[in-house]
C-alpha cells in the first residue's frame, strides 16, 4: 500500500488515486442540483458582465497558449519529417559509397548506377568529387561532359572532416541555381578519396511542407543555419534566398523550439511558433496571422453582449440556462459510457456536477480494470513481451501496409539452444529469469519500430518492418551474438545459444501463419544444422 492512501472503511475503495473522486466526498465542494438553483435566484440580481467578460479573456489566453502549443508540436512534426527525408538521402548515399564500380574506378558504370538510385530519392542530382574538389560525374550531364571544379564550398568539409555534411543554401555550380546538398565521404584504406553528394532544390523542401495542409492563410517556411529562406509555403520566388526576419532567426539560434509575436517577411503581424533540428541545425517555422486570434476575441466578445441582453429578459430564461448546464453534464456521461463498451481508454472532465463526476471517476476506474485485463490477455506475463495473438495481429496489420505500399517485412523465429538443461540442472526459478533476460535483450537489440514475442516455453519471434531480408540477416547476427553472451543470475554464470529461422514478405508467405510457419521451419532447420556443425555462433537459416 502507498504511503498517504486513503481508505473508505464502509467500501474499501482507495480514493486517494481519483484526486477529483476525494473532493467529491467532502461536503460542499461540488454544487448539487439544489445549490445550483439558489445560486440562479441570485444570478437573477448579480451582474454577471465583468465575469462573463474575465472569463472570455483567460479563455483566449488559454486558446491562445493552446494554439501557439499546438502549433510548436506542429513545427516538430515538420522538422521530423524533413530530417527523415534527409536521413534517407544520407543513407542512400553511404550505400552507394560502398559500389564496387567506385573501388574499381569504373566511373562511368558507376555514373549509371547512380542514375538508377535517384529517383528513389528527394534529390535532384548526384555528384561524385575528388580531392581537389573537381566533379567527376554529375548526373545532371551526361557522362564524359566537363564539369565545374570549387574546392572552397561547403562540401570540402567532408574531404577534411571524413564526416557526412547537409550545406545550407548556395548557388549550384552546374545549374546556376539555388540548391543544397547531402554528403558523405567515400573511404578506401582509411583515406577519403571522395565526396559523394545529392542535390536537392528547395521545391522538394516546400512539399513536405504543403503535405501538412495548414490552413491556407498560415505560413510554413524552413529556414538553414545562417537564418536563409530554403523553402516557404507563401511567395517561395520572392523570399527564396533571402533572410527570414531579424527576430525569429535571433531567437531559434538561442533555443530550440518556442513561439513568438513578429512580423512577416510581408510585413503581417503573425505568431511564429518553430522547432530547429538537432541534425541539420535547420529551423520549421509556422506563423499564425494576429488577426485570425483577435477576430475570434471580437466575436466572442459581440456573443457577450447579445448572451447577457437576452438572459436579463427574466428568470424563467437563467432557470432554463442553468437546467441545460445540468443536462449537458448527465449527457457528457454517455460518450465515456459507449467508449467503455469498445474496450477504449476512458476520459471524463470535470462535469461540476458533483452526482455526474462521482459516476465519471466510476467510469475511468472501470476503463482501467478493463484495459489491464486486455494488456494481460495479449501479452506474456513472465516476459512482459507480446503473446502469440498479440504478435499474429501486429503482423497481418504490418503486411496490409506492406501490401499497399510494397516495403518489405521479415520474420524471425528464435529457439534457445540448452534451455532445457538450465531448467533440469537449476530449476524453474533460474529458468524463468534467464527468460526475462533473453527477452531484455532481444527488446534493447531491435528498433522501436519491432516487435519481439513470446511464442511460448524458450521460443521468441521477432516482425522486423520495413527491413529486407539482408539487412535482416546482418541484424540476426548481432542479435545471436547478444543471446549468445553470458548471463549472471543468482551468481550463476549461465551460457546458451540460439537457432534462428528466417522468413520474408513475400518470398516466404504472404500472411502471418505462413510466414510464422516458414520462420518455424527454417529455425528448425538451422537447429538441425547446428547439431551436424556445432560452432561458436548460432546458426541461420533463412525460409
Amino acid at each position: 500500500m502507498c504511503a498517504g492512501a486513503q481508505i473508505d472503511r464502509a467500501t474499501g475503495h482507495d480514493y486517494a488515486m481519483f484526486p477529483i473522486l476525494r473532493e467529491s466526498m467532502q461536503p460542499g465542494r461540488i454544487p448539487t442540483i439544489r445549490s445550483r438553483l439558489v445560486w440562479l435566484v441570485v444570478a437573477c440580481v448579480i451582474p454577471a458582465s465583468l465575469m462573463a467578460a474575465a472569463l472570455i479573456a483567460y479563455n483566449y489566453q488559454r486558446e491562445h497558449a493552446r494554439l501557439a502549443r499546438d502549433s510548436i508540436a506542429t513545427a516538430r512534426a515538420l522538422t521530423s519529417a524533413m530530417d527523415r527525408e534527409l536521413a534517407g538521402v544520407q543513407s542512400a548515399l553511404f550505400a552507394l559509397s560502398t559500389s564496387p564500380y567506385l573501388s574499381a574506378n569504373d566511373l562511368r558504370a558507376f555514373y549509371g548506377q547512380a542514375k538508377e538510385v535517384l529517383p528513389n530519392l528527394i534529390a535532384n542530382n548526384i555528384v561524385l568529387v575528388d580531392r581537389s574538389g573537381q566533379q567527376q560525374i554529375n548526373t545532371l550531364r551526361s557522362f564524359g561532359e566537363p564539369l565545374p571544379g570549387d574546392s572552397k564550398n561547403q562540401l570540402q568539409r567532408i574531404i577534411e572532416s571524413g564526416r557526412p555534411v547537409i550545406t545550407d543554401l548556395f548557388i549550384g555550380g552546374a545549374t546556376g541555381k539555388p540548391a543544397l546538398a547531402i554528403g558523405v565521404p567515400v573511404v578506401r584504406n582509411n583515406a577519403v578519396i571522395y565526396s559523394l553528394n545529392a542535390g536537392v532544390i528547395p521545391e522538394r523542401l516546400s512539399a513536405i511542407l504543403t503535405q501538412q495542409r495548414l490552413p491556407a492563410d498560415w505560413i510554413a517556411v524552413i529556414i538553414d543555419s545562417t537564418g536563409t529562406v530554403v523553402a516557404r509555403t507563401h511567395e517561395m520566388n520572392r523570399f527564396l534566398g533571402k533572410q527570414a526576419a531579424p527576430a525569429f532567426v535571433m531567437r531559434s539560434r538561442e533555443v530550440a523550439e518556442d513561439a513568438l509575436q513578429i512580423a512577416s517577411l510581408e510585413g503581417i503581424q503573425i505568431l511564429t511558433a518553430f522547432s530547429r533540428s538537432a541534425v541539420s541545425n535547420w529551423t520549421v517555422g509556422i506563423g499564425i496571422p494576429v488577426r485570425e486570434l483577435t477576430g475570434e476575441l471580437w466575436r466572442s466578445i459581440r456573443w457577450l453582449i447579445l448572451g447577457l441582453a437576452l438572459l436579463l429578459l427574466s428568470s424563467l430564461g437563467l432557470a432554463w440556462a442553468i437546467g441545460d448546464r445540468i443536462s449537458r453534464s448527465i449527457r457528457g456521461l454517455a460518450g465515456p459510457a459507449l467508449a467503455l463498451g469498445t474496450g477504449e481508454v476512458v476520459t471524463v472532465p470535470t462535469l461540476h456536477l458533483k452526482e455526474a463526476d462521482e459516476v465519471g471517476q466510476a467510469l475511468i476506474k472501470a476503463s482501467r480494470v478493463l484495459k489491464e485485463a486486455q494488456h494481460r490477455g495479449h501479452h506474456d506475463a513472465l516476459t512482459g513481451l507480446a503473446n502469440r495473438t498479440l504478435f499474429r495481429d501486429i503482423v497481418d496489420y504490418q503486411l496490409a501496409i506492406c501490401a499497399r505500399t510494397k516495403a518489405p517485412l521479415v520474420v524471425l523465429y528464435l529457439d534457445l539452444d540448452g534451455f532445457k538443461a538450465v531448467n533440469d540442472t537449476h530449476g524453474h526459478a533460474t529458468g524463468d529469469a534467464l527468460l526475462c533476460a533473453v527477452a531484455a535483450r532481444l527488446r534493447s537489440g531491435i528498433r522501436s519500430s519491432d516487435l519481439p514475442a513470446r511464442m511460448g516455453g524458450d521460443e521468441f519471434a521477432i516482425v522486423l518492418v520495413n527491413t529486407s531480408r539482408e539487412d535482416a540477416a546482418m541484424l540476426v547476427g548481432k542479435l545471436a551474438e547478444s543471446v549468445s553472451a553470458p548471463y549472471p543470475i543468482d551468481q550463476l554464470t549461465i551460457k546458451i545459444s540460439a537457432s534462428i529461422g528466417l522468413a520474408g514478405y513475400p518470398e516466404s508467405g504472404t500472411d502471418s501463419e505462413a510466414l510464422l510457419h516458414s520462420a518455424d521451419e527454417a529455425m528448425y532447420k538451422s537447429k538441425s544444422r547446428r547439431r551436424r556443425d556445432p560452432g561458436p555462433r548460432p546458426a541461420l537459416e533463412v525460409a
